[in-house]
């Protein structure tokens, strides 16, 4: 297959290096790191040419049959409308996780995507573990052989630089898998210190879902190990679930009465998995296996930290999805407020206005008042005229 590269980083090379291995091409390049001793240079034979500012040209889905989205060095808000237009566009999309920091953009990019019926995947490297995850969700739905009934499940994310930025990037990845792991999380409370700027330096975040089993995700600084920990506590005793920094699960090790036992764990490749799931998706046309919701899902949740942070309690997220009736809806009551703080003052002032100059017409401004509401009451169901019922659009996806 004819795959594009749209922003390289970390995993946007890992996922390039996959699809060359497994004898595919890269026969267009955008918002690259090509400088000598960057990893994306060692791939090719000679520099590719950076076409960033012609990415419009992947329109045209002669030029390649998907292309892989990478953060790269373009403005967050700049990368989102390139994908949310190429999406719109039917291309084929394979998207680093998190690409933006929107929680709004995952919405409109779910919209294109509910409308346009393009195949759009993200690429999480935590999230492909397929074995320990389909593992811990055993122990978890039923309980542990050995350690019986699990009864908390703990992520640490040890980080050398601990900024708002960084604790909310990492915290999207890795409540992605607890996501999977715990079941579906819908609760969520942040906690943190007063101190603005040491908030996300030691930032707490309890999570609850259907299973009812407290969930806690915690970041806090480097200690004698740099990599991320799963442990998942149960009534006689723990698991924890050693990952690199590429999220990469490395090591597992099960502790029960007062012993300990550690098996290394084979290592296979996330991005491997990501892109042989998405070429099969682009082959068979199956735009259902995406993997969007569970992405935009991960973004609500870490947008609602801040949300928690500000109102000091637990918030309940609720499943949402943007639709052009919701974002229409959405216009309109904001307007529809704006209507009735404004309209009703200015009328009167209108009437006086017209009183002093002759023209007896403020004994009729409750009439056009009147008028105008209704009026404006008749534009709501213009989205039932003009846009497809809900039946309509639950039938493509």
């Amino acid at each position: 297959m004819k795959f594009a590269l749209l922003g390289s980083d970390q995993q946007s090379i890992a996922l390039v290096q996959v699809a060359l291995a497994a004898g595919h091409q890269i026969v267009w390049c955008g918002d690259i790191d090509i400088s000598p001793n960057s990893p994306l240079a060692e791939l090719f034979s000679s520099p590719p040419a950076d076409l960033g500012d012609q990415w419009e040209a992947l329109y045209d889905l002669d030029i390649c049959d998907a292309v892989i989205v990478g953060q790269g060095s373009t403005p967050a808000d700049q990368r989102a409308e390139q994908i949310n237009q190429l999406t719109k566009n039917g291309v084929a999309l394979l998207t680093t996780f998190p690409v933006v920091d929107s929680v709004l953009a995952f919405y409109e990019i779910d919209m294109a995507r509910n409308e346009s019926d393009a195949v759009l995947h993200h690429f999480n490297p935590l999230v492909e573990q397929s074995q320990i995850i389909s593992d811990c969700e055993t122990w978890v739905r039923e309980q542990h052989p050995q350690l019986g009934k699990i009864e908390q499940i703990v992520f640490n994310r040890p980080l050398a630089t601990r900024t708002r930025e960084q604790a909310l990037w990492h915290f999207a990845r890795d409540v992605e898998l607890l996501n999977q792991v715990a079941g579906r999380l819908n609760r969520l409370g942040a906690h943190g210190s007063p101190d603005q700027q040491a908030t996300y330096a030691g930032l707490s975040v309890q999570l609850l879902g259907n299973n009812n089993i407290p969930v806690r995700w915690e970041v806090g600084p480097v200690g004698q190990s740099p990599n991320p920990h799963l442990t998942l506590i149960g009534e006689h005793g723990t698991i924890n679930i050693e990952f690199d920094e590429q999220g990469q699960a490395l090591q597992i090790e099960t502790s029960h009465a007062g012993q300990s036992q550690t098996t290394q764990l084979e290592q296979a490749s996330g991005a491997q998995a990501a892109l042989d799931r998405f070429v099969a998706s682009l082959r068979s046309e199956n735009t259902q296996t995406t993997t969007w919701p569970t992405a935009l899902h991960a973004m609500e949740l870490a947008d609602t930290i801040e949300i928690s942070l500000r109102r000091g309690r637990m918030i309940d997220v609720h499943n949402q999805q943007l639709t052009e009736q919701l974002a229409f809806k959405g216009t309109m009551s904001a307007l529809g407020c704006g209507v009735l703080m404004i309209l009703p003052p200015l009328l009167l002032f209108l009437g006086w206005l017209a009183g002093l100059a002759g023209f007896p017409i403020a004994d009729y401004w409750l009439h056009a008042l009147l008028l105008l509401l209704v009026a404006f009451l008749l534009l709501q169901v213009l989205p039932k005229l003009l846009l497809p019922s809900p039946d309509d659009s639950s039938t493509k996806q």
